[in-house]
C-alpha cells in the first residue's frame, strides 16, 4: 500500500504519550499513530454499517427498542442484558 504524508497538529501531552508508547513498542510514533488512525477509521465504518443495517431492519418492519429501555440499560451495570423489543400489546 502506498504511503503519503499527513500533517497534523496535536496536543503536546498527547504527542508525548504517543512517543512513550512508540518507544515501549520499539516502533516509530508515525507507525503507532497510523495504527490508531486505522483502528478509528475501521470502527467508524463498522458503526456506520451497523446503523445502516438497523435502519434497514426497522424499514422492513422489525420491532424497535424503547428509548427508555436503552437508557436504563446504558445506566445499568456491565452485567445487565441488552434490552429486546417489547410485545406490541
Amino acid at each position: 500500500m502506498a504511503s503519503t504524508s499527513f500533517t497534523h497538529r496535536m496536543d503536546a501531552e498527547l504527542k508525548s504519550e504517543l512517543e512513550k508508547i512508540a518507544r515501549f513498542d520499539d516502533r516509530s510514533a508515525s507507525y503507532v499513530a497510523n495504527l490508531a488512525i486505522r483502528a478509528f477509521v475501521e470502527e467508524r465504518h463498522a458503526t456506520r454499517d451497523l446503523v445502516r443495517e438497523g435502519l434497514r431492519q426497522v424499514d422492513a418492519g422489525a420491532p424497535g427498542l424503547q428509548a427508555r429501555d436503552v437508557h436504563d440499560w446504558l445506566l445499568s451495570g456491565d452485567s445487565a442484558p441488552f434490552p429486546g423489543p417489547r410485545d406490541a400489546t
